[in-house]
């Protein structure tokens, strides 16, 4: 039987791309380590960043290494940004945003290509998973693509136009992950602009809620204009709903948020997260920052920072600008020195700690669940429903929901006792 094995860049939504083509090779194929010799080699590229795209290269070439005659597959959307870019020389098959589902077939038929479709006529592909390979939490995509267009994001140019997949298959979807995994991330490029037909997210939540064997519904990364109140006041009154949200923030400064083609304000967001944390008290909120973008002054800079001592996120995704061809942003001139933006970046990294540790803190004595990912010398790790990573003492099976007490901080996140 032919090998194959798959790498994974970037975000939630390749990774459920990538699971749905694991299950199609693994009728036909048997899956090895991507650091082993392998027939086969799929790899699933992100363009967010530049390392992101330096480390598809660096793959591809070592796919190449490990087998000089291998297939090798390229697939999303550092290909759709750039389809002539060198290193892709070395691919046998590329395949951007069009026709992921079409991955297993293309490789049965030994199809060498390196055209790229173009994002005209976009429709959601429909990949039913029947079960996850991690036990833990399963990634569930509910809606691609992206209209927003910021100044500094590649995303609308390589995912295309917003789509989501009808409610009915998100609802039979989730179902099936039911019976082997206790908790399910709702995920997408825009994942709160879902919408199909009459069905919002709320509406969708207010059906996932129901399924008996689902224990917790998490969200992926959800922009502060798409948590209308009502959905706020739906988390607060489930207990299925995870209290986490990722709210992508990306700048403190009224100045730099409109300059980067973000549609809120400081103030906006700042009134939004006040009710959040009023209905759900222990919620854990945190954000995305990109630090160094062209013409952020030094007093822009320190208004972010005045912003996120405010705003006490209980964790930072923090970014270096990067540029992007394409994008509004890659045609100014007033780029931030890189010197400068390693020291902002180091600032943000010191007061993130200080307000990780205190929500941590804040967290000490209160009762959550624990998912459990794996097991090490008699401890046990996972991340709990406000996503802290966790460790409890005992081996208790991978996939487990083991309900425990905060007791206690470590490096890493925190303590907990099985309850």
């Amino acid at each position: 039987m032919k090998t194959y094995a798959t790498l994974v860049l970037g975000c939630k939504v390749n990774d459920y791309e990538a699971a749905y083509t694991e299950q199609e090779m693994n009728r036909d194929y048997q899956k090895v380590s991507f650091k082993e010799r392998a027939d086969i080699y799929i790899i699933f590229s992100c363009a967010v960043t530049n390392i992101a795209e330096a480390k598809t290269r660096k793959f591809i070439r070592q796919a190449r290494r490990l087998n000089p005659d291998a297939f090798i597959a390229v697939v999303g959307c550092y290909v759709q940004a750039d389809p002539k870019a060198s290193v892709f020389e070395e691919a046998d098959l590329l395949i951007g945003t069009k026709g992921k589902k079409e991955i297993k077939r293309l490789i049965d038929e030994n199809v060498r290509s390196r055209e790229v479709g173009d994002l005209e006529g976009l429709v959601f592909e429909d990949m039913p998973l029947e079960d996850y390979s991690r036990k833990d939490r399963a990634f569930l995509k509910i809606q691609d693509g992206c209209n927003q267009f910021c100044a500094y994001c590649i995303i609308p140019y390589t995912r295309g136009r917003e789509r989501s997949a009808a409610h009915e298959a998100v609802i039979a979807q989730a179902k099936r992950f039911a019976e082997s995994t206790n908790e399910i991330v709702l995920t997408g490029i825009h994942t709160g602009r879902y919408f199909d037909g009459e069905y919002h997210l709320l509406d969708l939540l207010k059906e996932l809620v129901k399924i008996e064997k689902l224990q917790t519904i998490r969200l992926s990364s959800i922009e502060i204009t798409e948590i209308p109140d009502a959905m706020i006041d739906f988390m607060a009154s489930e207990p299925k709903i995870a209290p986490h949200l990722h709210i992508p923030l990306q700048a403190g400064s009224n100045h730099t948020l409109k300059e980067m083609h973000r549609p809120y304000t400081t103030e906006f967001f700042k009134e939004k997260v006040g009710y959040i944390r009023s209905k759900i008290p222990h919620i854990s909120v945190s954000t995305d920052l990109i630090v160094g973008f062209p013409g952020e002054s030094d007093e822009d800079f320190a208004e972010t920072l005045r912003f996120l001592d405010e705003i006490d996120f209980s964790f930072i995704h923090l970014f270096p600008y990067a540029r992007k061809r394409g994008t509004a942003a890659d045609s100014r001139n007033d780029f931030v020195d890189g010197n400068i933006v390693k020291r902002r970046i180091h600032e943000v990294n010191e007061l993130e700690a200080k307000k990780t540790e205190n929500y941590h803190r804040s967290l000490l004595g209160t009762e959550t669940r624990v998912f459990i990912e794996k097991n090490d010398k008699g401890q046990s790790y996972g991340y709990s429903r406000e996503y802290v990573y966790t460790n409890v003492k005992g081996t208790y099976p991978v996939g487990t929901s083991l309900p425990v007490r905060f007791t206690g901080l470590t490096e890493e996140g925190m303590e907990g006792q099985p309850l």
